[in-house]
């Protein structure tokens, strides 16, 4: 098959785009979407594989340099646009707390490794949601530059060593995508975050249209009009069902099918172009949509995100609006800026120039303008306090004023400290080394923030502190959490599974406190589940589970703290309504009325048994109640809707110390 260009793969370009655009909306009926990102990385592998196989059987060889200026040229200058224009509307609506992780995610984009980056936030406690972030598409863009970069030489380097031997070219190719596949098929079993974002797991489909092209190059296969219409409809189609979400498969296995449905697609219509579906997907409309759907794909998701942070409308209405606007503004970019560029004759004559001063003014650009934007301390246009708490109308005493000059990043970075150890390593448990009572603290991230508080009562009060702390993992051995990532889950399950009777023993401490933050809600139903499987309700596993560890916790302890629940936002993030609200009071938050479950069974529990007991920090952290303020003695006091700063806390060790000596666990240790 000679190579020439095909209309009908533009207007492929046009589904595989909108199929995104409509499943980021939420729209029902795009519920498997994001399979037009699997449609545009074999569309990918089979045009970029053409154009430089098509190059090599011209000349003999490939400029590598020339290469990498169209792609530079061609990519570059619009991805830039659009993530400068997003940091300016973020400063616009957003919080500066809101837009500090944004930071590492803006240049991430720009430096063409926002796969990595968002692979690493999926698997980091504390990181935002990357759903949130309007840098997120810019993943697959990643993928495609760091396959760009490497793929030409590889090729070249092939077709080289196997000029004689065309099978060869082949099957080096199929061992690779080979490889890349039972990546994708490994990854999927072991961390989903993975094989969805790893480069090495998603090669596979680039790979893909790569081998299309080198069996229509090696094999000239003559077709009739109906076998060809025949493939391309049928590869349509299991797209669009695909698309649709309506078979109930993993994304991993959605994507395998979305690679041979593009496969087919591509395929039928590169073979014949006179069928119906390519020449409908060749007209002028279809078309033009196509050659501008890089910009549409760069611009879909942060349009999406801006319209749903300023209208309450339905999924339906969002994606009407986004289809319009991200679709003018690729356009108004494709003629304004792209074509220009890529069209620009001087240019041609700077190849390696061209391709370096690029990459170097994206970095420029990722190091200084983004920072200097994204840090920008201003309330924003469009402040949503409406996510506030509400507590207008009661009595706050002296309104807290707001420090100046509130390093927000530090805040967001104050996230206390991990510790844990094994029956192989006890002594690394242990972080404090005092002569005093041995003190256990046993925790998920809410411990964390308290960590260096204790720390610091601990060198204070001469006392020996131990410390099992993982974020996201309740402190009951029987229960897990299935909101953790992978890799968050194996390490709780390491952290907890065994640990109360193999390594506890160990470190035999006087005085163990547990604290988790309570999940006795509703929501937490479906997400808090028993390891061994058995389900039943909320409150009856939380308390069966709770009995089962301080069984075993008691075996080993003289007393047990069971720490009450600590008064938190929960509905609102404090820190992005301080940035927000005109006065700090705005965002207090009330002293809330009854007793949770959680408390209700922890006071029922040590009311039966001596060696338990209860403590309530509250009244430590929260001085000003009925309300909390969310600024006490200059400090910040909560990180997010459901951790104090672990500043905060140290700035309160000494009435927290009185609180746990009235439990009189101390003295009975000592």
């Amino acid at each position: 098959m000679s190579w020439s260009y095909r209309p009908a793969l533009d207007g492929l370009r046009t589904i595989a785009v909108y199929l995104v655009l409509l499943f980021h909306t939420g729209l029902p009926v795009a519920g498997g979407g994001f399979v037009g990102v699997d449609l545009f990385f074999v569309l990918s592998g089979f045009l970029v594989s053409n154009v430089i196989l098509s190059e090599i059987d011209r000349t003999g060889t490939l400029r590598i340099g020339k290469f990498y200026s169209r792609r530079v040229r061609r990519l570059l200058p619009a991805a830039a646009a659009v993530v400068v224009a997003t940091c300016a509307v973020f400063v616009l609506i957003s919080s500066v707390t809101r837009r500090l992780p944004l930071i590492g995610d803006a240049q991430a984009a720009l430096l063409y490794v926002a796969n990595w980056r968002f692979l690493a936030q999926s698997s980091d406690y504390f990181a935002t949601d990357v759903e949130e972030s309007p840098f997120l598409h810019f993943w697959s863009l990643a993928i495609e530059e760091q396959f760009y970069f490497v793929f030409p030489i590889l090729l070249l380097l092939l077709t080289k060593a196997t000029r004689r031997w065309g099978w060869a070219l082949l099957a080096a190719l199929g061992a690779l995508f080979a490889l890349s596949l039972g990546s994708q098929l490994y990854w999927a079993q072991v961390d989903t975050n993975h094989a969805y974002y790893g480069t090495d797991a998603r090669l596979y489909q680039l790979l893909a249209g790569v081998l299309l092209t080198v069996a229509l190059r090696t094999w000239h296969v003559q077709v009739r009009r109906r076998t060809a219409e025949l493939l391309a409809v049928g590869g349509l189609v299991l797209l669009l069902v695909l698309g649709s979400g309506l078979p109930p498969l993993s994304p991993s296995w959605r994507g395998i099918g979305a690679m041979v449905a593009s496969v087919l697609l591509i395929a039928g219509l590169s073979l014949r172009d006179d069928g119906v579906l390519a020449r409908g997907l060749a007209r002028p409309v279809p078309v033009f949509l196509g050659r501008i759907s890089y910009g549409t794909y760069l611009w879909h998701w942060p349009v999406i995100l801006v319209l749903e942070e300023v209208l309450v409308v339905s999924p339906k209405i969002v994606a009407v609006l986004a289809v319009g606007v991200a679709t003018g503004l690729a356009a108004a970019s494709y003629e304004v800026l792209e074509m220009p560029i890529r069209k620009n004759g001087f240019l041609d004559r700077f190849q390696w120039n061209t391709a370096v001063t690029g990459v170097a003014v994206s970095a420029l650009v990722a190091v200084t303008l983004v920072p200097w934007a994204l840090q920008l301390d201003r309330k924003p246009a469009l402040a949503a306090l409406d996510s506030a708490s509400g507590v207008a109308g009661v009595a706050t005493g002296k309104p807290a004023r707001l420090p100046a000059d509130v390093d927000w990043a530090k805040v967001e970075d104050d996230i206390g400290d991990e510790g844990s150890c094994s029956a192989a390593d006890v002594a690394r448990c242990t972080v404090v080394d005092g002569s005093g009572p041995h003190v256990l603290l046993v925790g998920d991230s809410q411990a964390q923030m308290l960590v260096p508080m204790f720390e610091s009562i601990a060198e204070k009060h001469d006392l020996r502190l131990s410390l099992n702390v993982q974020a996201g993992c309740p402190w009951q051995e029987g229960l897990a959490n299935k909101k953790s990532s992978e890799k968050e889950a194996q390490k709780c399950e390491d952290g907890r599974v065994g640990w109360y009777d193999e390594v506890l023993p160990e470190l035999d401490p006087d005085v163990v406190v547990l604290v988790s933050r309570p999940r006795d809600e509703p929501q937490w139903a479906r997400t808090i589940v028993r390891r061994d499987g058995r389900e039943q309700p909320l409150e009856q596993m939380t308390a069966e589970t709770s009995r089962e560890t301080l069984a075993k916790v008691e075996k080993v302890a003289d007393d047990t703290v069971l720490v009450e629940r600590m008064i938190m936002p929960e509905t609102f993030d404090p820190d992005e309504c301080l940035t927000s609200a005109s006065e700090p009071s705005a965002c207090a938050v009330p002293v809330p009325l009854g007793t949770s479950p959680t408390d209700a069974f922890y006071i029922a529990a040590a009311a039966e048994d001596p060696a338990l007991h209860t403590v309530d920090l509250n009244p430590a952290f929260c001085p000003g109640a009925p309300v909390c303020q969310p600024v006490v003695g200059g400090e910040i006091v909560w990180r997010d809707d459901h951790h104090v700063t672990a500043q905060y806390a140290v700035s309160r060790r000494d009435q927290v110390w009185k609180l746990l000596e009235k439990t009189g666990v101390f003295g009975a240790a000592g």
